[in-house]
């Protein structure tokens, strides 16, 4: 059986159109400001988890997908792409030792 962290990884060929946004840092406070709009939905399924892949850092710039990630059925149900200039520490911190970070 796969790791959570595998089956993330898996589902990212599968994730389709999500939406792009672009900000000058990514910070904790960005991430938790949309983890929490989608609160409701998080408290109400416990399959779902709140998740961050590191997706690339070049040429100084850093592009993460942030999504619920739904354990049940190895796939996202909601998502986007923050594509910025640099994320700050603590951010970059949570992918050290690997792509994915679960939150909470």
């Amino acid at each position: 059986m796969l790791s959570l962290l595998g089956m993330v990884l898996l589902a990212l060929g599968g994730i389709g159109a999500v939406a792009v946004v672009h900000v000058g840092c990514v910070t904790i406070e960005f991430l938790a400001d949309w983890f929490r709009s989608q609160g409701e939905r998080l408290y109400s399924d416990p399959d779902l988890r709140a998740v961050t892949v590191a997706e690339s850092i070049r040429d100084g710039e850093v592009s993460y997908i942030q999504g619920l990630f739904d354990t049940s059925r190895e796939q996202f149900v909601e998502g986007r792409r923050i594509e910025a200039k640099q994320a700050e520490k603590r951010v970059r911190s949570a992918h050290a030792h690997h792509r994915v970070a679960v939150w909470g």
